[in-house]
């Protein structure tokens, strides 16, 4: 534990989570790139910034196959969000499970490019969430979609979209693209908060944050982006839950 205490990162848990969301409103990740780097977050809350997951464990844990992990590992340092260190075992003969360390988002700006667009490599493409149908913001008249436009908020909540949820993302999106967005709620929710039963509040909270942030940035995918979010988010609530589970349960 002294051991890995010496590459401690950040000071706190917002701080990290603070510094995932600055690379995530640069970089467009994958979503299997992203979803290793909120696992990895996961695992770095007792030494913050620091987990020892091995590759076998990180795809366990993500349902990814050990071969997309190292790719989505490979990205993520060669962007400089992480730094992987071998821990070599003079007793065993050999390296154990690497130490991999979040970067924190200030020190990244002197090591990398950040203003660099990265593009997915063509064999990992059908890795992303289904982004042929992008997100664009609402234009204030649209002849092209009339009939979406009257769909409305009445029409979302008639096929699920909670009411404040469509409300929230009417005034920017249209119906047809605010439904896409509550499906990526519903599967964040599934891959990072499974045991949370109320994420509207968090859907709401995470797409108002995106869309502050995407007026404010230049946010290259906002899908991805407000995933991202939503990740962030429902991990920290999933976090919370359990360590309030365990209180009770002591």
């Amino acid at each position: 534990m002294k051991e890995l205490r010496k590459y401690q990162s950040f000071n706190s848990i917002t701080e990290m989570d603070n510094s995932i969301s600055e690379y995530l409103s640069v970089y467009k990740l994958k979503e299997s790139e992203y979803t290793v780097l909120w696992k990895l977050a996961c695992y770095s809350c007792k030494i913050m910034g620091v987990s020892y997951l091995k590759v076998d464990s990180l795809a366990d844990l993500t349902g990814y196959s050990k071969r997309t992990i190292q790719r989505a590992l490979k990205v993520l340092s060669e962007l400089g969000i992480i730094t992987r260190i071998n821990q070599f075992k003079p007793v065993k003969g050999g390296y154990s499970a690497s130490i991999t360390v979040i970067n924190p988002y200030e020190s990244h700006l002197a090591k990398s490019p950040c203003e660099e667009t990265v593009e997915p490599t063509p064999e990992c493409v059908g890795e992303h969430l289904s982004h042929t149908d992008t997100i664009t913001y609402k234009t204030k008249s649209s002849k092209d979609n009339t009939y979406v436009d009257e769909l409305g908020i009445d029409h979302l909540v008639a096929v699920g979209v909670p009411s404040e949820f469509a409300s929230s993302a009417i005034s920017y999106f249209d119906a047809t693209e605010v439904y896409k967005l509550w499906s990526r709620v519903q599967l964040a929710a599934q891959k990072y908060a499974p045991d949370l039963v109320d994420i509207v509040e968090i859907a709401v909270s995470g797409l108002r944050a995106s869309v502050l942030i995407s007026k404010m940035k230049r946010v290259r995918d906002f899908t991805g982006y407000f995933y991202g979010v939503l990740a962030q988010k429902l991990s920290t609530a999933q976090r919370s839950l359990k360590c309030k589970l365990f209180d009770f349960l002591q």
